[in-house]
């Protein structure tokens, strides 16, 4: 079920905030906190040889990136935000300060754990649609 109104959609901007804040702070720890305990996590991301089959491959190249990459600030656009118990899913765009086009849309798939939504899954794709 899609959530509409702005309330209920604050946790999980609050949510996205903390994930960007764990890059900009380059903060592994803050980062690992944000992912499911099981760390059965899949990443597709944007940029090449950036997937991940799990959280150790991911934090592994997230580490390297938070000591050698260039991170600029985001902005959001059209967070849509699905909730059914314990699951979550957000669709986003996001922009690059440094280069907004093309837009990168993304995918947070979520899950409950004691009361705190974790990532499962994240998907980040170039909006073919768009030109760079």
């Amino acid at each position: 079920m899609e959530i509409t109104d702005e309330d209920s959609i604050k946790p999980f901007k609050s949510f996205m905030d903390e994930y960007d804040q764990s890059f900009y702070q380059r903060n592994i720890e803050k980062f690992r906190s944000l992912h499911v305990s099981d760390h059965q996590v899949i990443f597709f991301d944007n940029h090449a040889n950036c997937d991940s089959n799990g959280y150790s491959e991911l934090e592994e190249k997230v580490a390297d990136f938070f000591k050698h990459g260039d991170i600029v600030d985001l902005v959001r656009e059209n967070v849509r935000v699905f909730v059914r118990e314990d699951m979550a899913c957000i669709t986003a765009t996001l922009r690059y300060s440094s280069k907004p086009r093309p837009g990168v849309r993304t995918t947070y798939v979520l899950e409950r754990e004691e009361g705190a939504w974790k990532v499962r899954h994240m998907h980040h794709s170039f909006d073919p649609n768009e030109v760079s």
